[in-house]
């Protein structure tokens, strides 16, 4: 009989980049007494809005490497396909990162998830639990979503299906996840346990318009303060160079702060912004 094949072995950035797995004992049918949290933070749900997050490593060591920093920033971008909120700019350095986060109105964005019968409700969850959860663990979860509702289990079913869309457009849960998720990741690479922040994510709401442009510049030119290059083009883990790597979701992001379409990149658009982040480097260093 022939041997199956083992699977080659994942690098620690494909580990980075996978899919939530199945859950040992259950992932809604829990016992009394699971989970619980800290106090959540006020946020705006009413409107659009605009966040400056930054976080550092508790000491202040400088970590984070290439792959570090790579890794975070696929964890990064797969929770922004998952939660709705958008990533419009970012640096992640050696010991922190800046993300200038635009938060989308949650009434409007989840409009699609309340259409329907219940049963296409919970379909098109599932649909989108994909971006985050692989296929073993959205098999548990209709299994038990199925029990429920066999069972008449309607408060447990709705609370379930409420806690996954509470993360949805949510600046606190997006910031939990990533947070979370990365120190999961890096702990388990570097065989060490405890805390690796120094503390909860630091928060400011941003305006529109001029104040928008200066932080993106603000948070694309740190790796120019910081000595690591001259010019930000230079910095792979930034908006800026991945705008300019081909990503069309950069390039999107970086013409929303511009109020430009993403059509107008290489018309106008990027330099235009190029304009911006010089300007802002000159005032920076006089």
């Amino acid at each position: 009989m022939p041997q199956a094949k083992e699977k080659p072995e994942l690098t620690d950035l494909e580990k980075a980049d996978c899919l939530t797995g199945k859950m040992i004992g259950g992932i809604a049918l829990k016992g009394p007494g699971w989970g619980g949290g800290k106090r959540r933070r006020f946020v705006f749900l009413d409107r659009e809005c605009c966040y400056h997050v930054m976080s550092r490593v508790a000491g202040g060591d400088l970590l984070f490497g290439d792959v570090e920093k790579e890794a975070f920033r696929k964890l990064m971008r797969r929770l922004e396909r998952f939660s709705g909120v958008e990533v419009l700019t970012y640096a992640v350095m050696g010991n922190h990162f800046h993300v200038l986060l635009r938060v989308p109105e949650r009434k409007k964005f989840l409009r699609k998830f309340k259409k329907g019968t219940v049963d296409d409700r919970e379909k098109r969850l599932l649909d989108h639990l994909r971006l985050l959860y692989s296929q073993a663990y959205l098999t548990q979860l209709k299994a038990e979503l199925t029990v429920m509702k066999e069972k008449g289990m309607d408060e447990l079913y709705e609370k379930t299906v409420q806690g996954y869309l509470a993360r949805l457009c949510s600046l606190e849960h997006f910031m939990k996840e990533l947070k979370e998720r990365f120190s999961r990741w890096f702990n388990k690479r570097h065989g060490r346990r405890g805390t690796l922040w120094q503390d909860r994510y630091r928060s400011v709401l941003v305006e529109d318009g001029e104040a928008l442009r200066t932080m993106a510049a603000y948070i694309d030119l740190n790796p120019v303060r910081a000595g690591l290059v001259e010019d930000p083009k230079d910095y792979r883990w930034c908006g800026y160079a991945e705008a300019l790597g081909g990503s069309k979701r950069a390039r999107r992001a970086l013409c929303v702060i511009l109020g430009m379409t993403v059509a107008t990149w290489e018309v106008s658009a990027r330099e235009i912004y190029r304009r911006l982040l010089l300007g802002a480097g000159i005032k920076a260093n006089s």
